[in-house]
């Protein structure tokens, strides 16, 4: 599909600087994965400055002075590009056919492939060879799953999502949900719409009840033999590694970046917008709330390292003896 930039500076009320006459593209992308025939934005200073380095042939920024670079052409708000996301964002939403059937005509389903009678198949699915799809699943318009992958009972997969051979899908997951994504508009908390999709790689399983959201610009990618335990959280256009795993309760916040061979264990909280390297440990109950390096073992919150944080606890417990030691020291001192 194509959009016209014509049409998206009507929609934003922009002023244009640049190609005279704006042609097509193919969609909205994020600021470094933008590709030449797609729209970006540069709402903030670390865009704004760095406006040559995109990809992208079609900038939409706010109404500031800005540099002529050749092959750029510039949408120019006088609102912040953040307050126009509701209106951007909508106007690069995919439309999605509403279910009619129990399984869509337009839907590619093998004879290899087994569907419970209660399963649902949206429009223009394709299922591999030998997929198995448990009762009362649902697969949204546009999805596409690889060969010999499991779906277990009420996993719902939204539109357009993709994933990979060999994978399993446990009981409740949900793939390609919103990502939680909100903006102020006049003091409101206003939805903006989440158009990226899931891209879950091969030999991928992910636990029960757990959530992956749907990108909010481009997609949340999950690497191949990742395993994700059961009620983890990975929000939108993260990027988990390959061969990860991830336990349960585990909560990733957007925009964060996995490396590979890393572990995540029980609980651990990830704030959104940084990333953590390759063959990385992060011990139960860790916040990670900056970047790591490669090659980490790391626990506790603030994180240390695994041995301090073991001296950090056996010094803790002797807490109580010590106020008492300190206590006697100054009645010593005053008397």
């Amino acid at each position: 599909m194509r959009y016209q930039i014509a049409d998206l500076v009507t929609v934003l009320n922009c002023r244009v600087k640049g190609e005279a006459n704006p042609g097509t593209v193919s969609g909205l992308a994020p600021f470094f994965q933008a590709q030449e025939d797609t729209v970006t934005f540069a709402a903030e200073e670390k865009f704004l400055k760095k406006l040559g380095e995109t990809k992208a042939k079609y900038i939409l920024t706010p109404d500031i002075p800005l540099p002529d670079i050749p092959g750029k052409t510039f949408l120019i708000s006088k609102e912040n590009p953040r307050t126009l996301m509701p209106k951007l964002l909508a106007f690069f939403k995919r439309s999605v056919k509403p279910f009619e059937k129990r399984i869509e005509d337009s839907a590619i389903v093998p004879r290899s492939a087994m569907v419970a009678p209660t399963a649902s198949i949206g429009h223009d699915v394709v299922l591999g060879e030998n997929v198995t799809i448990y009762p009362n699943a649902v697969i949204c318009e546009g999805v596409e799953i690889g060969e010999n992958t499991v779906i277990y009972p009420n996993v719902t997969i939204r539109e357009f999502c993709k994933i990979g051979k060999n994978c399993v899908l446990q009981p409740g997951c949900v793939i390609g949900g919103d990502g939680f994504g909100f903006v102020k508009i006049n003091g409101i908390n206003t939805k903006i719409d989440q158009i990226g999709a899931v891209i879950v790689e091969d030999d991928v399983e992910i636990g029960a009840n757990t959530t992956v959201d749907r990108g909010a610009i481009g997609d949340t990618r999950i690497g191949r033999h990742t395993k994700i335990d059961n009620l983890v959280q990975i929000a939108h256009n993260d990027i988990i590694g390959e061969n990860c795993l991830i336990v349960a309760q585990v909560g990733i916040s957007g925009s964060t970046e996995v490396g590979n061979n890393t572990t995540l264990a029980g609980q651990t909280g990830v704030a959104g917008h940084i990333k953590i390297g390759s063959n990385v440990v992060i011990g139960a109950r860790g916040g990670v709330s900056g970047n790591i390096p490669d090659g980490q073992v790391l626990t506790g919150y603030p994180l240390v390292p695994v041995r301090e944080d073991l001296k950090i606890r056996a010094a803790l417990k002797r807490l109580p003896e010590i106020f008492k030691i300190v206590r006697e020291l100054e009645k010593t001192i005053k008397d």
